[in-house]
């Protein structure tokens, strides 16, 4: 037997388990948790590395498209080190430094990062993330490795939602062993913040979604006509795929009983982007669309219904979480005018904002609520520009493939539809800077990519 038959499959497996087992140890946030994930990446890396400088598996090198993703990512990751170094220029540095060395009567003036320590944990989180994405490219150009993601991290997440389910439901009020410290009542499976849950399950559920589509689409195949149709998808359907159909339907309640309207919102945006897109693919007309959208809507609604008032009490009690979003927000801003170009570092927005908070606000401040205005201040904007075109390059690749491939669509429409759900919750809450959730993100986004252009009969 060739090593490369049996490489490929085993590093597959290993990855996919490592993702799923992550969220475990609370969302893989504990040093230690993601440590461990980062420390199993670097050695699936360094396997597959030594397997594929010895010639015994393929390497699979991307199309020119994905070069310019690359690029600018690895620009920021350059600049993200470079800010830990202490011989940087001075001028350069955080005025916080200078004022921190007057106080103390030193001539000490640090680093462009207010803080390497935090900066190199996160540059660190931020490489495995990436590694999972690379190797996930790698094996995934298997066309059923890429599937098998869709069923896998469906499976995954619906797990840690029944697990979260009959914790509110038993009234136990933990996760693990441990007393919940927050969010009681409400679903956050094994995590402790329940918007971050959200944008987990969300995952999970668009790509129940999508291996649901991919089994309806497979049994109605062959049908003579409508009736026959509508036969398979009653008779046989829930027979073949009754456990994806179990599994959707838990991760929607689960997503619906965290309570967060920001994850909700971002999860229907993301179907229904998922639905438009293949759609559009085919040529179906906007009109055609009204139904499948509005059966979408009613569903929503049905379960929204299920899953009692909490949700609908959150829809119209926003003002309080806007007023302190808000301060957050323009207080970070006048931090990003202090330092545009240079930043202060990765992970560094806590110190940071401990300097501008004001009054108002009488809780430590440990997040942006938006990360996209927290890797500018951050990163400062130029890196920021990169790092974030680096990642709205991958969902245009994606969005390329959905139109670009022949058969499978389904495959690069998830990775789209993956980055409009994670964008769209990014602009008001943090959950990718949770590491089981963006370990999951990078293994889905990279397997749709690894399908997003034609080979072969592709």
């Amino acid at each position: 037997m060739r090593l490369d038959t049996v490489a490929y499959p085993v590093i597959f497996r290993l990855l996919v388990a490592m993702v799923l087992i992550a969220p475990l140890p609370f969302g893989a946030f504990p040093a230690w948790a993601w440590a461990s994930m980062a420390g199993c990446t670097g050695a699936l890396l360094l396997g597959w590395g030594i397997l594929a400088a010895a010639g015994h598996v393929p390497v699979v090198r991307p199309p020119h498209r994905l070069w310019w993703c690359a690029a600018p990512f690895a620009l920021a990751m350059f600049w993200a080190v470079f800010q830990t170094v202490p011989f940087s220029p001075a001028a350069w540095h955080h005025p916080l430094w200078r004022s921190a060395a007057e106080a103390l009567g030193t001539s000490r003036t640090g680093s462009i990062s207010l803080d390497p320590a935090a900066s190199r944990e996160s540059i660190v989180r931020i490489a495995s993330y990436a590694g999972i994405f690379w190797l996930a490219f790698q094996c995934c150009r298997d066309r059923e490795r890429s599937r098998s993601v869709l069923t896998a991290v469906a499976m995954g997440c619906a797990g840690y939602a029944l697990y979260g389910l009959v914790v509110k439901f038993s009234g136990t009020d933990t996760i693990l062993w441990f007393e919940k410290t927050a969010y009681h009542d409400l679903v956050t499976g094994t995590f402790v913040n329940r918007n971050s849950f959200a944008t987990f399950a969300g995952l999970g559920l668009l790509c129940a979604t999508a291996a649901l589509r991919e089994g309806l689409k497979r049994v109605c195949e062959g049908a003579t006509g409508p009736r026959e149709r509508l036969r398979r998808l009653l008779v046989e359907e829930p027979h073949r795929n009754g456990t994806l159909l179990g599994a959707w339907f838990v991760l929607a309640v689960a997503l619906l009983l965290t309570e967060s309207r920001a994850g909700t919102a971002a999860s229907v945006l993301a179907l229904l982007v998922f639905f438009s897109t293949l759609a559009m693919r085919r040529g179906v007309s906007a009109r055609s669309l009204i139904l499948p959208a509005a059966g979408l809507t009613l569903a929503a609604a049905t379960l929204v219904d299920l899953s009692g008032e909490g949700l609908e009490r959150r829809l119209w009690t926003t003002r309080t979480d806007w007023e302190t979003r808000s301060e957050i927000y323009e207080q970070t801003g006048k931090a990003i005018r202090d330092a545009p170009v240079f930043g202060t570092g990765l992970g560094t927005f806590e110190t940071v904002y401990r300097v501008y908070r004001t009054g108002r606000i009488g809780a430590t401040v440990a997040r942006a609520h938006n990360d996209y205005l927290e890797i500018a201040l951050e990163l400062g904007i130029p890196a920021a520009v990169c790092f974030l075109g680096a990642l709205a390059g991958l969902a245009l690749v994606c969005a390329a493939g959905i139109f670009a491939r022949r058969r499978d669509a389904v495959l690069p429409a998830t990775g789209f539809a993956a980055c409009v759900l994670a964008g769209a919750h990014a602009l008001v809450d943090f959950s990718l800077q949770i590491p089981a959730v963006a370990a999951t993100f990078a293994l889905v986004l990279g397997a749709a990519a690894a399908q997003s252009w034609r080979s072969g009969g592709g």
